[in-house]
């Protein structure tokens, strides 16, 4: 079990603001980040398993901070939050922004008692944008094996190697270029853990993906279904976000996508042009995704089961949506 140690708001221990980016319309913007205990992590290259399992463990291992005042400047506007029982903060309001210069992308400073200040990327959708893209991370984006036995390949990925070492899926990075084209913005989102999001942040840089707001989950004990549930939470949260703008969702078959975007589908069956699920293993869940997929055939919306990005590649070409 890993430690997470409650500290006092109070604490004379230095701190640091964890800053997620965050993602605006011109009638809401939402923004999340995390104040805890400052535990040195330093963003280093390394082929040693050992020290990247210590970097790693010191991840988990974290000291958050309840009851702190944070201060959030953007545009103008100042928000005032409160850290919660895990040390996260969460700014998910209405605005009436004018962008008049049309940027794509804000700055919003957060602040702290003593002097202590980070500046979070928002990624503001602009009238150019033809859709929007929602992708999952695990086997979509990252190739992670959480379809491996006992998910002992994940695990070791996780824990013993660094963002250098990671590698992305086949004919990911190409697709995702063309998809973003213009000013199409995208989205990651994962049930994936906010500890290892600067991990993920250096291996999309790595790779050249393109830039977005990363949504993951706190890793706690949580009820079943809690995990389907923040996917569901934060993608319907994007598209109420963003009503006028279609968008494409990208998943696998190593867990639910495919039941959460048909899902959605139906919910909000003007704004999905197409859902692709890439297969990772011809496994039971696997192919029960596949008669899925084949009940909802006849929908508007279309879904595309394939092993390569290619066939995603060549269903995007015939439907216009990349050139």
């Amino acid at each position: 079990m890993w430690r997470k140690k409650k500290v006092s708001s109070d604490t004379k221990e230095p701190l640091t603001i964890h800053a997620y980016r965050g993602y605006a319309s011109p009638t809401s913007i939402f923004l999340k980040g995390r104040i805890l205990e400052d535990r040195g992590i330093l963003k280093t290259q390394s082929q040693s398993a050992i020290r990247n399992f210590i970097k790693n463990f010191k991840r988990f291992e974290t000291d958050e901070v309840p009851g702190v005042e944070v201060q959030i400047s953007i545009e103008g506007r100042d928000f005032k939050l409160i850290t919660d029982r895990e040390g996260y903060f969460t700014l998910d309001e209405h605005w009436d922004f004018m962008n008049e210069n049309n940027a794509s992308l804000l700055d919003a400073k957060i602040s702290i008692a003593g002097g202590i200040s980070k500046v979070a990327e928002v990624f503001h959708t602009t009238p150019e944008a033809e859709y929007g893209i929602i992708t999952d991370i695990d086997d979509t984006v990252l190739k992670t094996n959480v379809t491996s036995l006992f998910k002992l390949k994940m695990l070791y990925a996780t824990f013993f190697k660094d963002a250098h070492q990671r590698m992305p899926m086949e004919g990911i990075v190409n697709l995702f270029s063309k998809f973003t084209h213009g000013s199409n913005p995208i989205f990651y989102i994962s049930h994936s853990p906010w500890n290892i999001y600067d991990l993920l942040v250096d291996f999309m840089e790595m790779q050249e993906l393109p830039k977005g707001p990363i949504l993951l989950r706190d890793y706690g004990i949580k009820p079943v279904g809690h995990f389907s549930d923040h996917k569901i939470k934060s993608i319907t949260r994007i598209l109420k976000n963003h009503p006028d703008l279609p968008f494409i969702m990208l998943g696998d078959t190593a867990a639910e996508d495919a039941d959460l975007y048909i899902k959605l589908a139906h919910d909000f069956p003007d704004q999905i042009k197409a859902i692709y699920i890439r297969q990772t293993k011809n496994n039971k869940n696997a192919r029960r995704i596949k008669s899925l997929i084949e009940e909802h055939s006849g929908h508007q919306t279309d879904v595309i089961l394939s092993e390569s990005s290619e066939v995603m590649m060549e269903h995007a070409l015939e439907k216009g949506l990349i050139t």
